[in-house]
């Protein structure tokens, strides 16, 4: 026990995040530094998960640590925050596993207090969440393509979400994107089922800056060579106004890809 205790003086934060790897490709951390009247606190995160990745976290273990002096009940409220923006933002796969957690501990140690609602520190804990989200995203089983969905113009940021997870969860969609296929259809397909109120004929779609479709129908100027050569990209974005309202959302996303096959077909459990 001594000898363990001694280990632990120096830095084993890489050992860590590096131990609790699965089919992760490689170790997932984050750090935020946030200045205060009370001195400088430190934010720091790790994370793993690459497969059976969906909203609601799922597969995914973060484990987040501060040396600010904080409270557990105003801890937890911007951690919960910090989640629904961004572990609750992503999908690789919408399939789901029995272990998700995602905890935060503070030991006071910078003696720095941080009271209810500080928005410096909370914006660091969002931050460094934001960060692990997307690095597992990034990192997805057989992933060629990570997408960034911006909607806009939803009713309300719930409907925003719901247009986000049904383009992500759409298997013609994730096809579609391996190929490098500007096919934009697909997209209007998912937002028609998604559950949010939408009016097809007010729906606007760019891949990157390149708009694809104009109040619900093809873009009088959609380059279909030029969008077909953006997809080409490792990550790109997808923007979707609906024109209804204002709510928005990000939300993060892969493409599906035979190594993503290969590897939930090449094992048994």
């Amino acid at each position: 026990m001594p000898r363990l205790f001694e280990d632990l003086l120096e830095s084993r934060f890489p050992d860590v995040a590096h131990a609790m790897m699965t089919t992760d490709t490689q170790p997932k951390m984050a750090h935020a530094e946030v200045p205060l009247k009370g001195g400088e606190v430190v934010i720091a995160g790790m994370t793993k998960g690459s497969g059976m990745i969906h909203p609601n976290m799922a597969t995914t273990l973060g484990f987040v640590m501060t040396d600010a002096a904080i409270s557990p009940i105003h801890l937890r409220q911007m951690l919960v925050r910090a989640v629904e923006q961004s572990y609750n933002r992503l999908s690789v796969d919408g399939d789901t596993s029995t272990n998700d957690t995602v905890l935060m501990l503070a030991s006071g140690a910078s003696g720095a207090p941080i009271g209810r609602g500080n928005a410096d520190f909370g914006a660091a804990v969002t931050q460094v969440c934001t960060s692990l989200a997307r690095q597992i995203v990034a990192d997805g089983e057989g992933v060629s393509h990570v997408v960034e969905l911006r909607i806009k113009g939803a009713d309300s940021d719930a409907d925003a979400v719901r247009v986000a997870k049904a383009i992500a969860h759409s298997p013609l969609v994730k096809t579609a994107w391996a190929g490098n296929d500007p096919n934009w259809g697909r997209l209007m397909a998912a937002i028609g089922y998604s559950g949010a109120n939408v009016d097809p004929d007010r729906i606007d779609i760019w891949f990157g800056e390149l708009p694809v479709c104009s109040n619900g129908g093809r873009a009088t100027d959609f380059d279909e060579i030029a969008a077909h050569a953006y997809l080409h990209q490792p990550a790109f974005s997808i923007t979707i106004d609906l024109h209804l309202g204002n709510g928005n959302c990000k939300f993060w996303t892969t493409d599906l890809t035979h190594e993503y096959i290969r590897i939930n077909a090449d094992y048994t459990t």
